[in-house]
């Protein structure tokens, strides 16, 4: 069963497929959301004075840390795609919930790309790869998961991956095909969460989104070591995680394979 917002994102998904992503049509499609998020505001004001507040909260912190105004640019990004998505801070089944301690990890992490990028360190490493542990625990035992946490952590995932292997590769302390394979390893899942939404106006699969998650300690620990200066045992433990990973994945899609064909 869909909820409300899942059933208009689809409504809206569908159009802009209909009418084959012309340029009138993506800006049916972006005005349409702008609409949806003011409206969502209006019925929530709560949500998005929280959200702005913790937005506001990186903002001073990025300041503090002279960040450069890329950075800044970044955290604008980030805050107007909360903004933009805060209808999904609702249960799968539609139940209106605050943003939690859950969401607070995601956003540390996005929080983190473009510092990854300029600086990985170990510890900036370590904490986001923390976080990305803990977003999902949280959220499972302080309440339900939320449809913005189901769906939008892949991107933050996919983003602070991409900036901490950039930032890795510029300081050589990583290879370069070792980067070129992760790397490609993650566009490729991002590139078919994108197709999924707006190929066919529906959700990825979510055995498949998840069939590498056992594989994520390895890779964060690869990424770690590498950030540390022990650059044969981060090549060895990121390599080995894409290998691990890419396994997983094809394990996953012939199981998804042979539901399709059982299914009736």
């Amino acid at each position: 069963m869909r909820t409300e917002g899942e059933r208009w994102t689809r409504e809206q998904l569908e159009r802009l497929l209909g009418a084959r992503f012309t340029p009138r049509a993506v800006t049916a499609f972006l005005v349409a959301s702008q609409r949806r998020a003011s409206d969502v505001r209006a019925a929530r004001p709560e949500l998005a004075r929280q959200a702005r507040t913790w937005t506001a909260i990186g903002a001073v912190a990025y300041v503090a840390r002279g960040a450069r105004a890329t950075d800044l640019g970044w955290w604008a990004a980030t805050a107007l795609m909360l903004d933009w998505h805060l209808g999904m801070v609702e249960t799968p089944e539609g139940e209106p919930r605050p943003l939690g301690p859950a969401d607070a990890m995601t956003l540390a992490r996005a929080w983190l790309v473009p510092v990854a990028a300029h600086d990985p360190t170990p510890v900036v490493c370590a904490v986001a790869g923390l976080t990305d542990v803990l977003d999902g625990r949280l959220a499972r035992a302080t309440a339900k998961p939320t449809r913005a946490g189901r769906d939008l952590e892949g991107l933050v995932d996919f983003c602070f991956a991409v900036a901490a292997l950039r930032g890795l590769r510029r300081s050589d302390r990583i290879g370069r095909g070792v980067v070129a394979a992760e790397t490609t390893r993650t566009t490729v899942g991002f590139a078919y969460a994108l197709a999924a939404y707006f190929g066919r106006a529906e959700r990825p699969d979510d055995t498949l989104l998840h069939a590498a998650r056992a594989t994520t300690v390895v890779r964060v620990a690869g990424v770690v070591a590498a950030a540390s200066g022990r650059r044969r045992l981060g090549e060895a433990l990121v390599a080995g995680g894409s290998a691990w990973s890419l396994v997983s994945l094809a394990a996953a899609s012939r199981a998804s394979s042979r539901g399709r064909a059982a299914s009736p």
